[in-house]
This record gives C-alpha cells, structure tokens and sequence, in this order.
C-alpha cells in the first residue's frame, strides 16, 4: 500500500539545500571547477531524487499528480512513470558531467556551463510535463 508521506522529499530538500552549497567551501582554488563540481553535483541530486521515487512509488511527489492518482495509477504504473523521470533526469546528469570535463578541457568560460545547466534543467523539467502515471 501507498502511504502519504513526504518525509523522504522534505528530508532530500534539506539535505539537497545543505549540500549543494556545502560543496562551495571544498579547497578548490579553480573557481571554474568547483563552478564545474557544483553543476554535477546539482545535476546527481536531482537525479537521486526521481531514484527515490523510483524506489518508493511516490510519484505524487511531482508537481501535478495527487496522491489519489498516484494510488490508482497502481504499482507498475508508478514505477513505469517514475522510471521516464529516472531516465530524463540520469540523460542530464550524464550529459552535465560530460559538457562539465569538455568545458574543463577547454577552459571554457564558467557562464557557458552555467546556462547549459540551467537550460538542460528547464528542458528536462518541461520535457516531464506531457507525462501521466
């Protein structure tokens, strides 16, 4: 049974705005690769999150699906729907770290990376929105 619960999300939120800008303060005197780490590293939590709902079919964590649809929508049907997000979140993540050691190689300027990532997260959010469980 699908118990309401948002424990796990409130728990990774925390942990998510606690660690992110925790990394921050690693002795890392090149600005653009910590700028580099921090990108991976936001991109890695985001992908552990939809990994937690994978694991615990709580789907009515996403913007726009109840914890009655969540319900109804049944077992399969969660973990089907949960793993499409697995799925979008671990391309970005991959395609985060990849951009991220090219850059690095480069030497490409720091604001490159940063609206890459910005703009990989707002695709990849938007491309979850036609999704249904």
């Amino acid at each position: 049974m699908l118990n309401k619960s948002y424990k796990g999300f409130v728990i990774w939120l925390i942990a998510f705005s606690v660690g992110i800008p925790c990394l921050a303060f690693l002795p890392i005197e090149d600005g653009h690769f910590l700028t580099r780490v921090l990108d991976v590293a936001c991109a890695a939590g985001l992908e552990v999150l939809m990994l937690m709902m994978y694991k615990t079919e709580k789907i009515f964590w996403i913007n726009g699906v109840s914890y009655e649809e969540a319900l109804e929508a049944g077992s399969d049907r969660r973990r089907a729907f949960a793993l499409k997000f697995v799925k979008r979140f671990g391309i970005l993540t991959l395609g985060i770290l990849l951009f991220s050691l090219l850059a690095q190689l480069l030497r490409l300027n720091v604001w490159i990376d940063i609206l890459v990532m910005v703009a990989g997260i707002i695709a990849c959010a938007f491309s979850t929105t036609k999704l249904k469980p």
